[in-house]
């Protein structure tokens, strides 16, 4: 076998030896460091020197299975803590190929009749039924591997009332308490964010894929490799939190028991709505009080139980794998560090295992998002109502753009009318800072960010998305889209905005203004309040209100970064016109009164 084989991290063999009675291999002395059984507990061994070892031999096994330049693969059928060597550098060097098998390319998958081989906790279950190996038994075999590594114990403790740990770590995975498993050290620096939880999470997934019972269900080693290479990359990539980081946000942390069994343990009963980066789950806690009064003794009841009725769980388990840790930690931070009346309030967080959630306060009256293109619910938002609500959100980018203690900066990044709760008093409040960036006091008024996906595309700023220069007034942009959504009654991808432009309603808009005849994008509801004015001109849109309100969003989604108002003068505009909404209805309820003096005196 070694004669054939040549690979970095595969022991090189010297030469042989054939004399007489004598059976001697002579091989490069790779095992510096030992075999790898002597360091699965160690605390000296990180997590990235970990997946390491794991990449060089799972491309020690690939190169195996696959190679064509070899004409046949070679199933190793001994892999195990004791055959994998260490090198002075930590690089992995796989041995032991004493009762290996060759076969052809083509035949990789096919059983090969076989006595059962190899060591006690790595053996393949289905040998025992099929009477033979496949390459896809050197994959259990290396699944336990993975295991062993990321756990810290062997595969087989004769002591231990669970003496096999492939099946041990299978039910965890399962019953998503895995995390305990994990090496204590490990889990000390998950706790202190220290290490990647994706990376972890897809390590796992690997090694769990590689334990299926039948072997069709386990991966090929190709499919392994770019897995544990991705993992290694999350590892590299991620970017370790401050020593002290979470030291003052002891008071927020809430228990994932506690959380679990608010939830129902997740349950979808709860599921009030997901994405490709996390999953809400709405609940009233008062209810849930009332209705299990005994499931909740003993638990440690945090303030999640304590101080609130009804919450929103936002969990943060992710498709866009680019994102997850580095968007729950913005937000987390963001909320932590921002007050402010028209910003959602964050109650609580947890960072327990491979879970990051956080817990925030529940809109009672939904979203803006809610409304746009419904004409029932529509209909309850008079002219000043909407007002108020553009007041409150210019309040909150106001406030993140200057007004942030310490001369901090802020630019939220990702706003559109999902983006707007309204609470039991339609107060506005702007929440979701996973995409925000803080921009240090004295920097240049500008940053330079990239993201790798714009969601939704018509709220974003077009010089931000062709340049990647971000500005507060890409900020202004996005929030000039939903004012005039908020005008319009209509989300900015409606179809009706669509059919006149593929990029809805902004392009229609701008150009309707331009052409002085805005008022045909106008919500029929407002039009009709301001026909019935003479009828009930307490109800009515004031046109001086509804026009400054026309120019000034028509401002923010002008084209050019630097043609935008800052937030500051869009609060302004909104405020007079909604002065201009209140003087009216104040003129009217006078000329009332007056008359009413008038007749009675």
């Amino acid at each position: 076998m070694l004669s054939d084989l040549k690979h970095p991290n595969i022991v090189s063999i010297v030469g042989y030896c054939d004399e007489k009675d004598e059976k001697i291999v002579v091989t490069m002395y790779e095992a510096k460091n030992g075999s790898l059984k002597e360091h699965l507990n160690s605390s000296n061994l990180t997590w990235t020197q970990r997946l390491k070892i794991c990449v060089g031999v799972a491309r020690a096994l690939s190169y195996l299975h696959y190679d064509e330049g070899r004409g046949y693969g070679v199933i190793h059928l001994n892999i195990n803590n004791t055959t994998i060597l260490l090198d002075e550098n930590w690089e992995p060097k796989l041995s032991g190929f004493k009762v290996s098998i060759k076969q052809s390319l083509n035949r990789m998958d096919q059983v090969v009749l076989s006595e059962p081989i190899g060591t006690i906790g790595y053996m393949d279950p289905e040998i025992g039924k099929t009477k033979g190996v496949t390459c896809k038994s050197d994959i259990y075999a290396f699944g336990v591997v993975l295991f062993e590594i990321l756990c810290g114990r062997r595969a087989y403790i004769r002591s231990d009332a669970n003496r096999l740990l492939a099946p041990l770590v299978m039910q965890h995975y399962e019953n998503e308490t895995l995390p305990d498993m994990i090496h204590p050290d490990l889990k000390n620096q998950m706790s202190r964010y220290q290490i990647s939880v994706r990376s972890l999470r897809i390590y796992s997934e690997t090694a769990y894929s590689c334990l299926k019972e039948e072997r069709a269900h386990r991966p090929h080693m190709l499919n392994i490799v770019s897995g544990l290479e991705k993992a290694l990359e999350k590892a590299l990539k991620f970017q370790p939190r401050p020593e002290n980081f979470g030291n003052n946000l002891e008071h927020l942390k809430i228990e994932l028991d506690d959380i679990k069994l608010a939830t129902h343990n997740f349950s979808d009963t709860y599921k009030t709505g997901s994405s490709n980066c996390y999953t809400f789950y709405t609940v009233e806690l008062d209810h849930f009080d009332k209705e299990n009064p005994s499931s909740i003794e003993g638990i440690s009841k945090s303030k999640l139980f304590k101080r609130h009725g009804a919450v929103v769980i936002k969990r943060f388990l992710p498709k866009v794998e680019d994102h997850e840790e580095e968007l729950f930690f913005t937000e987390l931070e963001v909320l932590a560090s921002v007050k402010h009346h028209n910003i959602v309030t964050l109650i609580g967080f947890c960072v327990e295992g491979f879970e990051r959630i956080l817990v925030t306060e529940k809109f009672s009256n939904g979203f803006l998002s809610d409304y746009l293109g419904n004409v029932k619910k529509m209909h309850n938002l008079t002219w000043k109502k909407r007002l108020k609500i553009c007041i409150d959100g210019a309040h909150a980018l106001n406030y993140l753009h200057y007004e942030m203690d310490d001369k901090k900066m802020m630019i939220h990044n990702n706003i559109y009318p999902f983006r707007f709760g309204l609470d039991e008093n339609c107060r506005a409040k702007i929440k979701d800072f996973e995409f925000a960036v803080f921009l240090p006091p004295n920097q240049k008024d500008e940053t330079l960010y990239k993201r790798t996906y714009f969601k939704p595309k018509y709220h974003v700023d077009p010089e931000y998305e062709k340049t990647g220069k971000l500005k507060r007034e890409s900020d202004v942009y996005s929030f000039g889209v939903v004012m005039f959504e908020i005008l319009c009654g209509r989300v900015s991808w409606d179809q009706i905005y669509l059919k006149q432009s593929e990029k809805g309603l902004v392009h229609v808009a701008r150009q309707k203004f331009s052409n002085g005849t805005a008022e045909d994008i106008i919500d029929p509801i407002l039009k009709e309040e301001t026909l019935k004015r003479t009828h009930s001109p307490i109800r009515g849109a004031n046109k001086d209100s509804l026009y400054t309100f026309l120019k000034v969003a028509n401002q923010c989604v002008a084209e050019s970064q630097d043609q935008r108002p800052t937030m500051n003068v869009v609060l302004n505009e909104l405020e007079q016109a909604l002065v201009f909404q209140v003087s009216q209805v104040c003129l009217c309820l006078c000329i009332i009164i007056g008359c009413i003096y008038y007749l009675n005196a």
